[in-house]
């Protein structure tokens, strides 16, 4: 291909610009802003996800008596449950808001290197493009450099990949820290009120309908962001 196209300088104009265009709007391999930009949907998409159905937690261990002193309230109808709106925790948890903004800062600090990485590239390819069509640079140095830009640019293709697969990996990360956190914080919240179930409760999710009063969203919040401002020194 590079052949062809070095031997034809007079279509060059037409041929590189088909290569090197690395303009958002051409139909380029996806841009670093398309490609990154996706990120930032996809992670507040990750986390509302990791914590949109919090875990069906049983609190209290799966042993045989447990069954049957859980059969024994069934039949009493003395089993205690409650719920908690996820939407809501993920909307108002001081820690959901913090690792959202440490996502969102790294995901600009990524967006910016590769825009003056690319706006580089684009200077050099036009340059580039401004000698071939004015025929001052040999046939030689055109391939040579030509071998060069392509080179950058398939190093920019692998940074995006790079940058993408760094901001995943954070975020999956962080999700373990929320998720821990809420686990953590329920077994030591129900060790006081004692419920057999607690649900999670979301629109949309499996739970179509439940009664207000078994609703310990507003407590359970007020005591995690509680425990975040004291732990984060906030």
């Amino acid at each position: 291909m590079q052949e062809e196209t070095m031997n034809q300088v007079p279509q060059q104009d037409e041929d590189m610009n088909k290569t090197l265009n690395l303009n958002p709007d051409a139909d380029a391999p996806a841009s670093g802003n398309s490609r990154l930009n996706l990120v930032l949907t996809a992670i507040n998409l990750i986390l509302l996800a990791g914590l949109a159905i919090l875990y069906f937690i049983v609190l209290k261990p799966a042993k045989p008596e447990t069954n049957s002193r859980l059969s024994a309230k069934t039949a009493e109808g003395s089993i205690r449950v409650a719920y908690v709106n996820s939407d809501s925790i993920m909307a108002n948890y001081e820690l959901v808001k913090s690792m959202r903004n440490t996502l969102e800062s790294k995901t600009r600090e990524l967006e910016n290197e590769l825009r003056r990485k690319q706006a580089a590239f684009e200077k050099d390819a036009g340059y580039f493009q401004e000698q071939v069509n004015k025929r001052s640079i040999s046939e030689a140095s055109a391939q040579e450099i030509y071998a060069q830009l392509m080179n950058e640019q398939q190093k920019l293709y692998e940074l995006r990949e790079k940058y993408t697969a760094e901001l995943a990996d954070q975020e999956y990360e962080l999700n373990l820290v929320l998720l821990d956190s809420l686990n953590n914080f329920l077994d030591r919240y129900n060790k006081k009120v004692n419920f057999d179930y607690i649900f999670s409760h979301t629109r949309g999710g499996n739970i179509l309908h439940a009664n207000d009063s078994l609703d310990i969203t507003r407590d359970v919040l007020n005591l995690l962001n509680e425990e975040y401002r004291k732990t984060s020194g906030k």
